[in-house]
């Protein structure tokens, strides 16, 4: 007999703001009773949700069940930024543009495939406009080798006849109300996505089609005549076909050993303003010109504003933190804060997080036939929103030989590269991670 056992279930840390912005009435339901299904889906974020609903429109008629070790929203997909991007930013440490016209085309039409999946999605699950906000995004720069970086990306998406327009410094005040950036590169392709609603909503309307249950880990798969038996703490459930959208949290079950990267970047919420303590556009999102630099994000609240602020990277090859490493990235996120917000130095933090971003050496996913009847889709590279669209997409079109055969750019790419021991991983990452920060200077 065949079995997979999970080493432990994730472990979240800190507080996610998204649980509390303008939150969606979510309701959880636990798994108390034993059940058996023709697709088993393990993980309800970007890649579980999106494999359910390509199995609602493919297979309508087969029983399908979704669980999460947590609460639908309350893990690495609830604590996304909430950038959906088409474009890609491929500038490196070194201050050179490192993809081509060609890989950059195919990456932007992968993109959008995602996005456009992720669009009908929202709409046939009536995910409210404020929750998915097609209004694009900024690269900001505020310093010289900065603007320099985005002036390389302005022309890699000009030979690539893509839209876009060039903020200056009065321009970039008058959008954010801050001073800190001195130029900004704006792109409109990108989705601002509020997190844990999305999911949650989604979730909540698949129940129509298939069991959902939250807080339910799967604690170990074996192999049962041609099925696998899956246990979760108080029953279990067969099934022919398991799928696995856990992103590197597969790697607690054995598989992809010694190939995925687990790293954190950390996250903090302000508590609420108003509109006359910071000017500016109401809701607005900039990426860093630098690819180690600061993420924020301007987020309507109610009858007020909240500021998001996400930087810093951190390599933890067993996908825990405890809450001193947190605290000690809080005091670098102030320090971002308030370089480029200073008047607002009075508002504090009241929420702040670590999440989960897996990747591989060489870039590719995790994903396709593990054993006879379990499948991966997972390791989304830093970009859980698109590429865990695409893989929970693909893998039932995969599966399901879907007419569509955009699935086949993930079929053939290569899998994982071998890494190091861990211990030798999260050393070599970590080194190179600090040596980028302290190259981004003002830009972190």
């Amino acid at each position: 007999m065949t079995s997979y056992t999970s080493h432990h279930s994730p472990v979240e840390t800190g507080q996610n703001a998204w649980l509390s912005i303008n939150s969606f009435p979510y309701k959880s339901r636990f798994l108390d009773k034993n059940i058996n299904c023709d697709w088993l889906i393990l993980g309800g974020g970007f890649a579980g949700l999106s494999a359910a609903y390509r199995l609602q429109q493919l297979r309508p008629k087969d029983k399908v069940v979704l669980i999460d070790a947590l609460k639908i929203g309350e893990g690495s997909a609830g604590q996304n930024s909430g950038f959906m991007i088409d474009l890609p930013h491929n500038i490196s440490a070194s201050g050179n543009y490192t993809a081509s016209l060609e890989k950059d085309k195919k990456t932007i039409e992968l993109h959008r495939h995602a996005m456009q999946f992720a669009k009908d999605i929202a709409e046939e699950c009536r995910v409210s406009k404020e929750d998915f906000l097609h209004i694009g995004k900024i690269n900001g720069a505020a310093t010289p080798s900065s603007v320099s970086w985005n002036d390389q990306y302005q022309k890699q998406l000009e030979d690539l006849n893509e839209d876009l327009q060039v903020f200056d410094r009065k321009e970039m005040k008058e959008l954010t109300g801050s001073e800190f950036y001195e130029k900004g590169l704006y792109t409109p392709g990108t989705v601002l996505f509020h997190p844990s609603n999305y999911v949650r909503t989604i979730a909540t309307k698949l129940r129509e089609f298939c069991e959902i249950f939250d807080n339910t880990p799967a604690t170990s798969i074996s192999s049962q005549n041609n099925s696998w038996l899956v246990q979760t703490p108080k029953a279990s459930i067969s099934s022919a076909n398991i799928i696995f959208a856990i992103n590197g949290h597969i790697q607690n079950f054995g598989f992809y050993k010694n190939r995925l990267i687990h790293l954190f970047t950390f996250a903090a919420v302000t508590q609420k303003f108003t509109k006359d303590e910071l000017s500016g556009q109401d809701q607005w999102g900039i990426t860093p010109a630098n690819p180690v630099g600061t993420t924020v994000r301007k987020i309507k609240d109610g009858d007020g504003f909240r500021l998001l602020v996400r930087n810093q990277w951190q390599c933890h090859q067993s996908m825990q933190i405890n809450q001193s490493i947190l605290e000690s990235k809080k005091q670098q996120l102030r320090q971002s804060f308030e370089i480029r917000f200073p008047m607002l130095k009075h508002l504090p933090f009241e929420f702040t997080w670590g999440g989960k971003v897996c990747l591989s050496m060489n870039n590719v996913p995790a994903f396709g036939e593990l054993d006879h009847g379990l499948y991966s889709a997972c390791c989304s590279n830093g970009l859980g929103s698109i590429n865990g669209t695409l893989a929970g997409k693909f893998i039932i079109d995969k599966l399901c030989q879907s007419n569509d055969q955009t699935y086949l750019s993930f079929e053939n790419a290569d899998k994982p590269t071998l890494l190091p021991p861990n211990f030798l991983t999260q050393i070599g990452a970590n080194l190179n991670i600090k040596t980028k920060e302290w190259r981004a200077g003002r830009e972190l």
